[in-house]
């Protein structure tokens, strides 16, 4: 009967949202433990051809990646094998936390890259807010580096983790927060790394196993290298010479 269909629909539906949530709490769990065993990558030269900083979030720290190598610092180290590297890259870390931890470095780097903002899509950082804490991380940065990379997450609202309709909210929020980074990051005269993707094109979704680590948020060492690719071709593309 109609009404027996339509009892087990809803039951079928209580089971999934209940899945959904078991399943999210579990990811969230996970993910403290992997940012908890993360280390990030750093290295000193004895004769250093440049220095590079990297300041920022967790992406910065390379959380996720099995080894700190497959990070984002850690590929720039592969490919520049001769620069001093150091990474100022914190866990849960927002803009607002970067203003102040920049305005501390009193050294001068040839590139600084900043990988920032993930955290504030994540939380819904008031984006007036987020707009005066970041031009004032990139005033700053160009202060001491003549090269300043700028990136944050990508479409936030594909990872794996969120279920619908919350993947939708961050998938919104994300947009807002680009919109924000790429108007500060011209003005400053600082390249900004687009990473954000429509469903359609996103290659983390062909193979999220691949791409993502266990939490489905963070990513993997080979997902990072899809980063660092990106990076690379963004600055080549806006003339940004990086041959140290």
């Amino acid at each position: 009967s109609f009404k027996t269909i339509a009892l087990i629909l809803v039951i079928l539906l209580i089971a999934l949202v209940i899945f959904e949530i078991v399943q999210f709490v579990w990811r969230v769990y996970v993910g403290k433990k992997i940012a908890a065993e993360s280390q990030k990558f750093s290295i000193k030269n004895l004769n250093p051809t440049k220095k590079i900083l990297f300041i920022g979030d967790s992406t910065a720290v390379g959380t996720g990646a099995n080894d700190p190598k497959e990070s984002v610092a850690g590929r720039f180290s592969q490919k520049f094998p001769n620069a001093d590297i150091t990474n100022l890259g914190k866990n849960g870390a927002r803009t607002r936390e970067i203003v102040e931890l920049i305005y501390n470095i009193k050294e001068s780097y040839d590139l600084i890259v900043l990988q920032i903002g993930g955290n504030d899509i994540l939380r819904f950082t008031d984006l007036q807010i987020l707009e005066n804490d970041i031009d004032k991380v990139l005033s700053q940065a160009t202060k001491i580096s003549n090269k300043v990379i700028l990136l944050t997450a990508g479409n936030v609202g594909l990872a794996p983790i969120f279920p619908f309709p919350l993947s939708l909210f961050y998938t919104n929020q994300t947009l807002k927060v680009r919109k924000i980074f790429m108007k500060v990051a011209k003005i400053n005269n600082v390249i900004y790394v687009d990473l954000y993707t429509e469903r359609k094109d996103d290659v983390f979704l062909t193979d999220p196993k691949r791409y993502y680590s266990g939490d489905m948020l963070h990513l993997s060492g080979e997902g990072y290298g899809v980063w660092f690719d990106k990076i690379i071709k963004a600055t080549k593309n806006a003339g940004y010479f990086l041959g140290f």
